[in-house]
């Protein structure tokens, strides 16, 4: 009976190691196939910052100041400005149909203040994504950019309507450092958040979305995603605990797709970022998990204001 059981586990464990070459080979070549498909991946190059007005439904795009919305019943008379901070999926890589349509603002960013915005009046959002970053680029250059966006848009709501807005930030982060498998991510990611906690003093929360990294088709060759799928889960593992010390900042879980709807529905030509249709159904499904965040935080004593001494 031993000697059976030494034997399989010398099997189980030499079928274990022969996957993982495969997975790895599969892995490496798959690299030059994204080198050939990531060109027909069209980037969103219209504005990354925004007004939504909401009201009716009604969506807007305005690259104004100060301008004046509806708000449905209900909803704060502060404008909510929603500040986004990531890699390409903040700057929207997919999102563009096609290269010769007029340039969309950054998907991502835009669908989730307008989706917002229908159930809690206006909403501003600036965005800074910055394709192939990892959490250190993002602290080191994404960062300052975005603290200076969120001081201009701060001052010019200020300058109009003599009020400070609600502020929410979307950091979206950690497919590229699971890529690098950075060591640091942990450290670095918790940095970043306790940064960005301190960009205003009316922070309400900072929200960082779930990747369903091992989701997208380039990925699904086998052995590869039986390796894959852990991996991931294990690396957004990190993002929880990373943030888990600071008040007000949570991981919003990736929502689940809608049944009979096929998964490249989702997803773009280049088989890796979400396609128009899968930014806009992504959006709709955070932009309700941060509302209904926020209502709950709001109806708790106290609030959910992250206190720090500085601000833009």
């Amino acid at each position: 009976m031993a000697q059976t059981a030494r034997c399989a586990a010398k099997f189980l464990s030499s079928a274990t190691a022969f996957g993982a070459g495969m997975a790895a080979k599969q892995g490496w070549d798959l690299r030059g196939e994204w080198r050939s498909l990531r060109e027909r991946a069209s980037p969103c190059l219209g504005p990354d910052v925004g007004q939504e007005l909401g009201g009716n439904g009604s969506r807007k795009l305005s690259s104004t100041r100060g301008a004046g919305g509806t708000s449905p019943t209900g909803a704060s008379s502060r404008p909510l400005l929603v500040l986004f901070l990531g890699d390409s999926l903040v700057s929207g890589v997919g999102g563009q149909a096609s290269a010769t349509e007029t340039p969309a603002p950054a998907a991502l960013p835009r669908h989730v203040a307008a989706h917002l915005a229908e159930h809690m009046g206006e909403v501003r959002w600036a965005s800074v994504g910055i394709t192939g970053a990892d959490v250190e680029h993002l602290a080191r250059e994404g960062l300052p950019r975005l603290r200076l966006r969120a001081a201009e848009v701060v001052s010019s709501l200020v300058h109009s309507s003599c009020s400070t807005p609600r502020l929410v930030v979307v950091l979206v982060v950690g497919a590229n450092d699971l890529r690098g498998l950075r060591l640091s991510y942990r450290l670095r990611l918790r940095q970043l958040v306790h940064a960005m906690s301190a960009l205003h003093v009316d922070v309400e929360g900072i929200f960082l979305p779930a990747v369903a990294l091992a989701d997208a088709p380039m990925l699904q060759r086998y052995p590869l995603r039986l390796f894959l799928a852990p991996l991931c889960f294990l690396w957004e593992r990190e993002k929880q605990k990373a943030i888990s010390w600071c008040h007000g900042a949570e991981v919003l879980p990736f929502p689940t797709p809608p049944e009979g709807t096929e998964a490249d529905a989702f997803f773009s030509a280049d088989r890796m970022h979400p396609s128009p249709v899968g930014y806009e159904w992504w959006a709709k499904a955070l932009a309700e998990q941060i509302r209904s965040r926020l209502e709950t935080r709001a109806g708790q004593a106290g609030g959910c204001r992250l206190d720090h001494p500085t601000g833009v």
